[in-house]
């Protein structure tokens, strides 16, 4: 069996030191390079040209979420397993939509994440049993009806438009000669879209807009 080449993308060094030693143990696995986080990971793949990437959600610079992204997109036959801390469905929903085909939680045992490897490697999805659980719970939930909408499908497609145009700090009085509508009707439309989305700033208008693809981080 060929050995299985691993990538690294965690913002803490205790996170990254501890699965290398873990990898090391094990002759399957090589880990080729690590990162601190997503936009230096973009980096260390072009060059190792790993088959797995395990990668962490919360990270500065570019998330998990984004680079699992780009990663996808720009090498397709590379994996992403996400280890997160994080066992709310959104984010495991937000993982697989970007291309994930893992999602592991952090405190998982080892043989948990080894499971996750070699599934994955062979064409499988994963996902631990409890976000395993949830998602088959929502799906439920949504076959029968109870699932409440995702808020961003409740947006207009001119809210959109409008949301895509302030996540790139466009001025009102701009988006609004650009979707040729008035500078009242646009801050209408950032009201609805902040009461929609349950924001209050700007910041959260842009972690949505890059999360949802509308705009790069």
């Amino acid at each position: 069996m060929s050995t299985i080449k691993i990538f690294i993308t965690d913002d803490h060094p205790i996170i990254r030191n501890g699965l290398k030693k873990m990898f090391s143990k094990d002759p399957r696995y090589k880990v080729v390079g690590e990162a601190k986080d997503g936009k230096e990971a973009l980096e260390g793949i072009d060059k190792n040209k790993p088959d797995i990437i395990i990668m962490d959600i919360s990270m500065p610079e570019m998330d998990g979420i984004v680079a699992t992204k780009r990663i996808i997109k720009t090498y397709p036959d590379t994996k992403v397993i996400i280890l997160s801390m994080h066992q709310e469905q959104q984010y495991a929903i937000d993982a697989f939509r970007a291309g994930a085909q893992g999602y592991v939680l952090k405190g998982s045992a080892v043989t948990e994440l080894m499971d996750s490897i070699e599934k994955v490697s062979n064409g499988s999805r994963y996902a631990s049993p409890i976000v395993a659980n949830g998602l088959i719970n929502g799906i439920i939930d949504m076959i029968q009806g109870e699932m409440p909408m995702d808020p961003f499908n409740s947006l207009t497609s001119r809210e959109k438009e409008v949301l895509k145009l302030v996540a790139k700090s466009i001025k009102n009085k701009e988006i609004a000669e650009e979707l040729f509508i008035s500078v009242h009707t646009v801050k209408t439309h950032r009201a609805n879209i902040m009461k929609k989305l349950n924001l209050h700033d700007t910041a959260g208008l842009v972690k949505i807009a890059i999360r949802r693809g509308l705009i790069e981080n």
